[in-house]
């Protein structure tokens, strides 16, 4: 039987010349400007223009909170660094040796009150403040949208007008049981709750499904509740939420997270 003869080999298929997209002479001049620019430290913007390039930000060992380890609006603050880890000073302010009056005091905090942060020559007052300048800085649990932002200044407002009645109460039954205001002060707290406990029935955190610096300010008001005998298994949403938090890195109990002497940068 004849041996079969080999195919012969198929010719190469010649290779297309790869398609080069061209710079034109207007093109190639943009490019060396934005080079230029880029090489002193400017980044390119999306839509073809230089924008300015981002700063660094700045240390966060320059923050040191002014508080006292009893008052709720400094563990706000508290809170809010120990969410973002970032290191902070603590200098404690002896509310009932009246520290806080003091002139030099007054010239950090107008209002002679805590808390205070003072970041390097920046100092801001007022906790929900401090919370929104915190965000601000560092870009976290300020919202990312405008709707979400909104939300979060609605709750950071009511949680001023409403849910400070929750601490008056607190502090009236810690320090002043037999004070008439105590009945009012209460009664307010708890249709904070209960307004609360609603909204949380519907939503995972205040502000919609991650949590804000609204969470933030409204925590230790909750997490001190029972101070006040506010009952917490009233308000079974307002637990779960509670609980939701806690599982959340860097948060703690207010009374776990302020110091009770002056205390340098961890």
């Amino acid at each position: 039987m004849a041996a079969k003869k080999k195919a012969a080999p198929k010719a190469k298929a010649k290779a297309k010349p790869k398609k080069v997209l061209k710079a034109t002479p207007a093109i190639k001049a943009a490019a060396a400007k934005s080079a230029k620019k880029a090489a002193k430290g400017a980044r390119i913007g999306k839509a073809g223009y230089d924008v300015p390039a981002k700063k660094a930000a700045p240390k966060s060992a320059a923050l040191t909170l002014h508080g006292f380890h009893l008052s709720l609006p400094s563990a706000k603050v508290a809170l809010m660094l120990s969410m973002l880890g970032v290191k902070w000073n603590y200098r404690h302010v002896d509310l009932r040796a009246g520290a806080h009056k003091t002139a030099d005091y007054l010239k950090l905090n107008r209002y002679g009150q805590v808390p205070a942060l003072v970041d390097g020559a920046e100092t801001v007052v007022q906790s929900n403040v401090i919370l929104q300048y915190l965000a601000d800085r560092f870009g976290a649990f300020g919202g990312t949208v405008a709707h979400e932002k909104r939300r979060i200044a609605e709750w950071l407002a009511w949680d001023l007008d409403r849910m400070t009645s929750v601490g008056q109460a607190r502090f009236l039954r810690r320090n002043a049981p037999e004070s008439p205001a105590l009945p009012f002060v209460f009664g307010r707290g708890e249709q904070s709750l209960e307004l609360l406990d609603r909204h949380l029935g519907t939503s995972k955190f205040l502000a919609g499904p991650n949590p804000t610096i609204a969470d933030i300010a409204v925590f230790p008001w909750i997490a001190t509740a029972e101070e006040a005998q506010y009952d917490a298994g009233k308000y079974p949403n307002i637990r779960d939420w509670g609980q939701r938090m806690m599982k959340l890195p860097g948060v703690a109990h207010p009374y776990a997270l302020m110091p009770k002497e002056d205390r340098p940068a961890q």
